[in-house]
């Protein structure tokens, strides 16, 4: 039994998905983002309907007196017929505009155009038929007020899931060329003079070990060229790569044997539309800015899980900075009564595809605990890399009662927040332990490393870093929203059983 299941029983999907990366290449791509197009519909008709209420309850209030407005309510004095059709009619011509075409990387400000576009079309469109049936829609007011709320909201919306970084919606994608010649640099181009696109290229690998020279017989001095094309597994993992993009589609035998070790890595491929040979059999063209390709395999991300996820870590660590405020108020106050030093430690921790970030604590040790760390390597209790003492000297009288709840690792709830970390995955290692990390410990980084994780709730004593490793690997393939609530409902009765260290 893995310490998944340990946890509680999970759905059949997650069973799925321990059978390996490649079953989940051929995943059309169109359907790959059903389930995200219904969820912005759904929210996009939400917000509409919404707008109307708030519409109807300001003019209620303005004419009427905020007393009958409350009596009235939201939505009771609002035509269902209007409110029906012109939400129906909001969404319908922002389909038409490629709206909810998650694919398609547009800047925010083409998005506020194409959003503008359609509800003033699904206004004159609403406006007519009330016109001509002769229905009552209410005053002119209410109808203008509630045709520039929804354009608010629902840009607002969309502003906010723009700034958040969601697998297969928003984040940052890395990207490594196939190729190493005037076309692949084209594309390099392309991609950075278009940041909206979502794409960051770490670099070029090709046949050959060594740039290629320009006309003028100079190897380019830009050219980043991390590898040879037998080398793809390797640097795909190093590099956190998302997705590879041929950019010699001529020369057909890379072209498999790069889709061949992509599906193997479950990385996605693009190439441009030179190629079929069956590959690309009834694969959608896409555009990268200027650039036609063709989608050989495709890695599907559980984008919606993974959005309500980030929802979750916004609202919960909100919701947690707010009430536990008086709480870090008496910690502060007695961390600095206890001994010299700042209140916080700021680490320097390693998250998601290798970015650093500073993660925040309590100080529990003696404010030059780290440069006396190297003279205590000799009371190591943990195997591997890893670095514990359980009756570590450096810990203040303090910090032993608050590691020994967790209470210093609250003020992560800010990492949280930030985006940095979530509440639930692999604990983000510090930059000395990364460096000694093997090819295959990377995979714990490509997720969003988290508050607790299935290690604090199974294994916390168990020195073994293979172990700690090998949990941290299970979460990542493993992942679904039940396991994250399962693990968060153990971390409760870890904290409170004080195993901390």
């Amino acid at each position: 039994m893995t310490a998944v299941e340990s946890i509680g029983p999970y759905k059949e999907s997650s069973r799925i998905e321990r059978r390996g990366q490649n079953e989940k290449m051929h995943v059309p791509y169109a359907k790959s983002r059903t389930f995200p197009h219904k969820f912005f519909l759904a929210i996009d008709l939400c917000l509409v309907w919404l707008s109307t209420g708030i519409a109807r309850f300001v003019v209620l209030a303005t004419t009427r007196g905020m007393q009958n407005s409350w009596r009235q309510g939201f939505f009771r004095a609002t035509p269902l017929g209007f409110m029906f059709l012109f939400s129906v009619l909001v969404v319908l011509f922002a389909d038409l505009r490629g709206l909810y075409d998650l694919a398609s990387k547009r800047s925010y400000q083409e998005d506020l155009k194409r959003l503008a576009d359609a509800i003033i079309c699904a206004a004159i469109v609403t406006g007519a038929d009330s016109y001509l049936r002769g229905s009552k829609t209410g005053s002119a007011g209410a109808f203008a007020l509630t045709v520039v709320l929804a354009w608010i909201l629902i840009a607002g919306w969309r502003r906010f899931i723009r700034s958040q970084s969601i697998p297969g919606l928003t984040e940052k994608r890395n990207a490594l060329i196939v190729g190493n010649g005037r076309f692949a640099r084209l594309l390099q181009r392309q991609l950075e003079l278009n940041p909206q696109l979502g794409y960051v290229v770490k670099g070029f690998v090709c046949r050959r070990r060594t740039p290629r020279s320009n006309n003028k017989g100079n190897v380019d001095a830009d050219a980043k060229l991390l590898g040879t094309v037998e080398e793809l597994s390797s640097i795909t993992r190093g590099y956190f790569i998302d997705e590879i993009l041929i950019s010699v589609p001529s020369d057909r035998s890379m072209v498999k044997e790069v889709t061949q070790k992509a599906q193997v890595a479950g990385v996605q491929v693009r190439v441009v539309p030179d190629l079929y040979d069956g590959l690309a059999m009834e694969q959608p063209i896409e555009y990268i800015g200027q650039f036609p390709t063709l989608t050989l395999c495709h890695r599907a991300a559980p984008t919606l899980s993974l959005m309500i996820k980030r929802l979750l870590d916004i609202v919960l660590s909100g919701i947690a900075l707010a009430v536990l405020s008086p709480l870090f108020a008496v910690v502060a106050l007695i961390v600095k009564l206890d001994s010299k030093g700042p209140v916080f430690y700021h680490a320097v921790r390693v998250g998601k595809k290798g970015a650093t970030f500073v993660c925040l604590k309590f100080r529990t040790m003696v404010d030059n605990a780290d440069a006396l760390k190297k003279s205590l390597e000799h009371l190591n209790e943990r195997d591997g890399i890893l670095f514990k003492i359980a009756a570590d000297p450096r810990i203040t009288r303090v910090g032993r009662y608050l590691r020994k709840f967790s209470i210093d690792e609250l003020p992560q709830l800010w990492n949280v927040f930030k985006g940095e970390m979530s509440l639930v995955g692999p604990r983000p290692p510090a930059c000395g332990e990364y460096t000694q990390y093997a090819l295959e410990h990377l995979r714990r980084l490509d997720v969003t490393p988290g508050l607790t994780g299935l290690w604090q709730v199974t294994a916390r004593q168990d020195p073994s870093f293979q172990s700690y490793i090998h949990l941290d690997q299970e979460y990542v393939n493993n992942w679904s929203l039940g396991l994250d609530f399962r693990i968060l409902i153990r971390t409760v009765g870890v904290v409170l059983a004080g195993t901390g260290q």
